[in-house]
């Protein structure tokens, strides 16, 4: 049993209003305090970055990043509009920090009725909100540990109980944290930690590459930095056989949902919520056309719509870290093919194809160099990962711009690559270029 470190002594939360419309913004206010010192008074807390999650007994329904200044910060939670009516656990933790602090947040539908609706509606002269049946919420400290065993990822562990810290996660002030579960048992095959390559990556035209490390047998931590904001990116797992495995990001807190709700007695005064819900409806429609103005797309199977976020409409830039490309084609300046792999045939000599136990392969050599086939070339497109090389080869060559080769070894996390082949789209958001299969593909919101 592997258990997240205590660092910090408690953790605060707090929301702007006593109850919610179904579609309206929660401004969430957190305060962490620092680590008792041993003369009784509290030490500045280390955590930059706070998460806000609201739930309900069966899942996550939103959440919140939250950049944290001397222990405090605010974030918005836009309350999605189809939320059915009744009470919701809202938590506060960080990531670096065992204490989850809870609090009810009464959230109300008048638009849409819902089976899940748990709620009693009063006419009166005021709106106000009570509770009644209320359960399990707890405000006190709980100690998260992670199950070693691959049934479920995280248990929920009385806090009397004590256990040897034989890993932590380090402190978010340098990286953002992100933990993806991997579901190791696939095609009657049983691959074990030291088997299972995670990776994640940002889609766009800059080059954003990060290798996870196991923890265990299905649990992926990555350290990522110098992202900030909304960004699409996708998150893979590969075995040391080459099967792609199914996987899926995680909250550390999520699987901690409360086993019961009080029921809500909503106490409502008709004008008010009428008042209320024409506002939070053209808050709607002024989020709806933000989206619309900055554009979208989608990826060919049907992958989620994300936003072109301004990370990625800054200027296309070649580097990698700082080391401009070897190599650089700009298919503009060539006859254009109808393929990527009678491009690579014309005009791109020091990439080769080969085939390991049937998989195709792509390697890049410098000339004049004997063919070293130890180590595998890291293959990119709009910052993906590409494993099923046949499916590059086929694509069509007249949606991408830029193909660029990086020479040298190169290390991501624990894995070490011969090389870089990146080939970069116009739009830079794989148009047209399905992700590939137990690929998660999805809008995450970086600190920022």
């Amino acid at each position: 049993m592997l258990v997240l470190t205590l660092s910090a002594l408690a953790i605060g939360v707090e929301t702007d209003r006593t109850w919610y419309l179904a579609g309206e913004p929660m401004t969430v206010s957190v305060t962490v305090e620092g680590q008792r010192v041993g003369d009784g008074t509290s030490a500045e807390t280390d955590a930059t970055i706070a998460y806000a999650e609201l739930c309900d007994t069966r899942g996550l329904a939103a959440g919140v990043v939250v950049s944290l200044k001397d222990g405090v910060g605010r974030g918005v939670i836009e309350l999605p509009s189809d939320l059915h009516s009744g009470y919701y656990m809202l938590s506060a933790y960080t990531r670096n920090d065992t204490h989850v602090s809870h609090r009810l947040v009464a959230v109300v539908n008048p638009l849409h009725k819902s089976a899940d609706d748990d709620i009693t509606w009063v006419e009166s002269l005021e709106c106000r909100v009570e509770s009644v049946e209320f359960a399990t919420a707890t405000e006190h400290s709980v100690e998260f540990a992670i199950a070693t065993d691959g049934s479920a990822p995280f248990k929920a562990v009385a806090n009397t109980t004590l256990y040897t810290l034989n890993y932590s996660l380090s402190p978010e002030s340098d990286s953002h944290i992100i933990l993806a579960r991997v579901q190791n048992v696939y095609d009657g095959h049983t691959f074990r930690a030291g088997q299972i390559s995670p990776s994640l990556s940002i889609v766009g035209k800059q080059i954003h590459y990060f290798e996870g490390a196991m923890v265990n047998d299905t649990l992926a931590v990555f350290h990522t930095y110098g992202l900030q904001g909304k960004l699409p990116l996708v998150v893979s797992a590969v075995s040391s056989t080459g099967v792609s495995l199914p996987v899926e990001l995680v909250s550390p807190f999520a699987a901690m949902l409360p086993r019961q709700l009080p029921h809500l007695v909503f106490h409502y005064y008709r004008s008010e919520v009428e008042g209320r819900s024409a506002s939070m409806q053209r808050h709607q429609i002024a989020l709806a056309r933000i989206a619309g103005s900055d554009g979208s797309t989608a990826a060919a199977n049907g992958a989620a719509t994300i936003l072109d976020s301004d990370a990625q409409r800054r200027p296309y830039d070649p580097r990698v870290f700082g080391t401009t490309p070897d190599l650089s084609y700009n298919l503009d300046e060539y006859r254009q093919f109808l393929t990527v792999r009678e491009v690579l045939l014309e005009y791109v000599s020091c990439v080769t194809k080969r085939k390991t136990d049937g998989v195709s392969q792509l390697y890049v050599r410098k000339e004049q160099e004997l063919y070293n086939t130890s180590l595998p070339t890291l293959v990119l497109i709009d910052g993906m990962p590409v494993f099923d090389v046949e499916r590059l080869l086929n694509y069509d060559a007249r949606r991408v711009h830029f193909i660029n080769i990086y020479g040298g070894q190169y290390t991501f996390g624990s894995g070490i690559y011969n090389g870089i082949l990146s080939f970069v789209t116009r739009s830079g958001l794989l148009t047209n270029y399905p992700v590939e299969r137990n690929m998660q593909y999805l809008e995450y919101t970086f600190p920022e």
